[in-house]
Parts: C-alpha cells; sequence; structure tokens
C-alpha cells in the first residue's frame, strides 16, 4: 500500500482553507489557476512596503532570509535566537506539527519575546487575529514562550514629513485577549486541512466565501467549472459573451434633453486618475489619501466642435500641484464642468484644502460641475443596464466602439493606480515606461471621449461627421 503524503501546512494555508477549502486544495495542487489582478499584485507591494518601514524601525534587526529553504530558515532563526542580550528578528521562521510560519517582528528584550505582525491596513480585521493565533501555536508550540502580541496597522492620520521619516506610520494594537482563546481550534484546522489535501479536489460550489476575506483568485476557474462564464469574459464578443446590446432600446426622458439644452457653451468633460499609496512617498501626504497624478478633458466650443487637453506626471515626484495648475489654466472660469459621480468634486475638495492659495479657483469650478451619473440614472433606460448605471455599463448601451475592453493593458481605475505605481519605479526600463503612460493617456482619454457621447445622446444630438479628437 503506497504511503500517504503528508502536505505541509502554513499560516497562509490555513488562511486558504479557513475561506474555502477548494481552493487551499487548488493553491497547492494547481497554483498555475490561480489569476491575480493588478490591484492584488499592488496590494501585496503594499505589504511589502510597510514591512520595509518596519524593519527600519529596528535597526538592531536580523533578517532570516532562506525562503526556498524552510530547515536552513529556522535554523538560522534559532541561532539568532541563541545571541545574548535584546534582539530583533524579522521573517523569524518556526515548524510544529507540520505547520511552518514566520513572524514579521519577533524581538526579546530584557528576556521578554514580543511578536508583532505587521499589516497594511488602516484598522485590525478578524482574519488579522486568525493569523496571529496560527503564528503563536507554532512558536509557543516549539518551545518559545510569547509574552506580548501585536498587530501593528497603519495610523490613516499620519502625515509624511519627509527625509524617510515614518517613526509615526505603525500603530500597534495588542491582540493577546483576542487571540489565545483562538489557540483550541487549531490543531483541529490543521487536521482538516491535511485531510483536504490528501484527497480529491473538493466539491464546493461559488458563493459569499469567494470573497472574504479577499477576491478568491481561483473564482474565474470556478465559474467556469460550473457553466458560468467568467467575469473577463464580459466584453462584448467571443465564445459564449452575450449579445452586444442594441442601443436603439434605449429610452430617454425629454427633461434630460431639455436640461442639457440649456447649459452654455464652452463645456468641459472631465475625468480623474489618482493614486494611492500605503506607504507615503511625497512629504505632507498621508496613506492611502487619493492624490490626483492625471486628468483628461475634452472641451466643446460648440456642438460637435472638440478639443483635447490632458496631464500626466510619471517623473515619480508629487504630481498634484501641476496637475492642478494646468486644469485651473484648461477650465478657464466660465462653462458646465461634466464629471460621472463625485469622485472629482470630493478630489477638487481635497486639493482645495491642500492649496490654499488655489482654493477660491477649485471652489469654483466646484461650483460648474453636472454630474452626468445622476442624471443618466434619473433619465436613461435600457433592458441591458439591469439596475447598473456605472459607465462601463451606460457606455455599450449608446455606444459600442467606447467598450473599455477595447483597450489593452489598463481598462479601468485600479489598473491605472497600478499602472502609475510601475510607472513610477526607478526600476522600470524607459520603454515599458513609455508603454504605461500612452495606456494612461488613452485610458483616460476614452473615459472624457465617453462623456461628450452620453451627453450628446441625452440631449438627442447624436455626433455626427469626424469623431471629436480623443
Amino acid at each position: 500500500m503506497a504511503a500517504v503524503r503528508r502536505f505541509g501546512l502554513s499560516k497562509s494555508r490555513i488562511t486558504y482553507g479557513l475561506q474555502c477549502g477548494k481552493r487551499l486544495w487548488l493553491q497547492v495542487h494547481r497554483p498555475a489557476l490561480a489569476c491575480y489582478p493588478p490591484e492584488t499584485r499592488r496590494r501585496f507591494a503594499a505589504g511589502h512596503d510597510v514591512n520595509d518601514v518596519a524593519r527600519a524601525l529596528h535597526p538592531d534587526g536580523v533578517l532570516v532570509e532562506w525562503q526556498d529553504d524552510l530547515d536552513r530558515a529556522v535554523r538560522e532563526t534559532r541561532e539568532a535566537l541563541a545571541r545574548p542580550g535584546d534582539v530583533a528578528v524579522f521573517e523569524a521562521a518556526f515548524r510544529h506539527k507540520g505547520v511552518f510560519v514566520r513572524a514579521d517582528i519577533l524581538e526579546r528584550r530584557s528576556g521578554r519575546y514580543r511578536m508583532t505582525e505587521v499589516k497594511s491596513a488602516t484598522r485590525l480585521k478578524e482574519y488579522h487575529l486568525t493569523d496571529v493565533a496560527v503564528q503563536t501555536w507554532v512558536v509557543e508550540g516549539s518551545g518559545l514562550p510569547l509574552d506580548v502580541l501585536n498587530v501593528a496597522v497603519i495610523d490613516p492620520e499620519f502625515v509624511y514629513p519627509g527625509e524617510g521619516d515614518y517613526r509615526r506610520l505603525l500603530r500597534p494594537i495588542p491582540v493577546a485577549d483576542q487571540v489565545r482563546p483562538l489557540l483550541a481550534r487549531i490543531p483541529g484546522w490543521v487536521t482538516n486541512f491535511v485531510e483536504i489535501l490528501n484527497g480529491p479536489q473538493p466539491a464546493i460550489a461559488t458563493g459569499a466565501q469567494c470573497h472574504k476575506p479577499f477576491d478568491c483568485p481561483f473564482l474565474p476557474f470556478c465559474e467556469e467549472s460550473e457553466g458560468r462564464r467568467p467575469a473577463e469574459a464580459a466584453g462584448v464578443g467571443g465564445e459564449g459573451a452575450p449579445e452586444a446590446p442594441d442601443p436603439t432600446l434605449g429610452r430617454v426622458d425629454p427633461a434630460a434633453a431639455a436640461y442639457l439644452a440649456s447649459l452654455p457653451f464652452p463645456r468641459f468633460y472631465l475625468d480623474f486618475e489618482t493614486v494611492q499609496f500605503a506607504v507615503p512617498v511625497w512629504e505632507g501626504t498621508r496613506p492611502y489619501e487619493q492624490l490626483l497624478f492625471q486628468w483628461s478633458c475634452h472641451e466643446e466650443r460648440s456642438f460637435g466642435v472638440v478639443e483635447h487637453a490632458e496631464h500626466l506626471d510619471t517623473s515619480g515626484d508629487a504630481p498634484m500641484r501641476a496637475a492642478v495648475e494646468g486644469l485651473l489654466e484648461t477650465l478657464g472660469d466660465r462653462g458646465p464642468v461634466f464629471v460621472y459621480t463625485d469622485f472629482e468634486k470630493w478630489r477638487l475638495v481635497e486639493l482645495a484644502a491642500r492649496y490654499p492659495d488655489l482654493s477660491p479657483a477649485l471652489e469654483s469650478v466646484t461650483g460648474r460641475l453636472v454630474d452626468l451619473f445622476r442624471l443618466t440614472r434619473a433619465h436613461y433606460a435600457h433592458p441591458a443596464l439591469n439596475g447598473s448605471y456605472s459607465l462601463k455599463t451606460v457606455l455599450p448601451t449608446i455606444a459600442l466602439d467606447l467598450d473599455h475592453a477595447l483597450l489593452d493593458e489598463i481598462q479601468d481605475g485600479l489598473s491605472a493606480q497600478a499602472a502609475f505605481h510601475e510607472a513610477i519605479e526607478p526600476g522600470t526600463s524607459a520603454g515599458r515606461r513609455e508603454e504605461l503612460r500612452r495606456g494612461l493617456l488613452d485610458y483616460c482619454a476614452l473615459d472624457t471621449l465617453a462623456l461628450v457621447r452620453l451627453a450628446h445622446h441625452l440631449e438627442h444630438r447624436p455626433t455626427t461627421g469626424k469623431e471629436p479628437p480623443g
């Protein structure tokens, strides 16, 4: 009789199993099926950035590497802890009863041990406690008592003073009282997950668990296995894709046309792209603050006579001030400014607070905004909308040629953020940076051209002749 293979577990694998046994099985047996969108990859990178800051706050720390040699990592951890006196160990490695973990920061101070799990979140979350519980069970099972258990989260009120000073970025939260009651459950988890890994692929249907605590990277595979269309196949055309919506089925309330006809020229159609950093990189900014790095504006001098202006800075320097100054010059002091939802409005409010000298002009622009989302939701109907009025849902019902799926790499705001992050990385090649820059410009310009076409559709004045430049 063949021996049963015993699969090792880790904190990550236990986390996968708690989300869904099928995800755990696929992660181990068929990892190539995982599909990680750009934003997920950026979240992973943010975690690395925060860990780098945490380590820099402990200049006496020792990093245990050996990612591919777990036995060597465990030995190096023992060697680091064998040193006399106080010590801080990063990525300290432990194994207990077939479960391997690495602690972000393990400190010994005056003979007492403190373990800290570093997170890129701004508040304590339930799955953080599970992470710390698994680590505690393994570390203490290896014979090392832990006196203090912390989760370090980002303080959202931190304002980066510059010069690499991140001393107040992280806020430690004691969690021992919440974690220790979970330890008794871990042996049962271990037994269950080892059984899952030694068995066939679990027959688990997709459901709410696919999105908690994070979107499962195997969801497209599972949906396809169930005969459902994966989200990535939602574009027009292609095998299994739904029929393209028929624009003639749309109905516009005449009130929308009357309102739009009352608005003067010039008209401006505006879209912002912003970026967020878990670890602020520009002086005077906060973690996860929405920071303007790009805008597109189609200016309509008279009906159908359209010019395009845009701004994008991929130098890596703080882009907000130059973006605002260029925007104010383009918008001038008169004419309605069309946007879609309140996103641009709140960014203008924040920019006015950041730059008091530009505040009057920015407040004036805010007063000129016209929200096409509200107008569309109130006065436009099409059976293909199915209750959704996102711009990407509305556009194919009025103009199939404006489908974002026709773009290359950058098709939504999240992928635009990921592209900007990559573009400003010092290690990004000049050719790749230009490729990303072109993709960002094309994406943002499509959004504002789409607003032009949407406004024309609602006004019952379809664009004729040469297409406005994009």
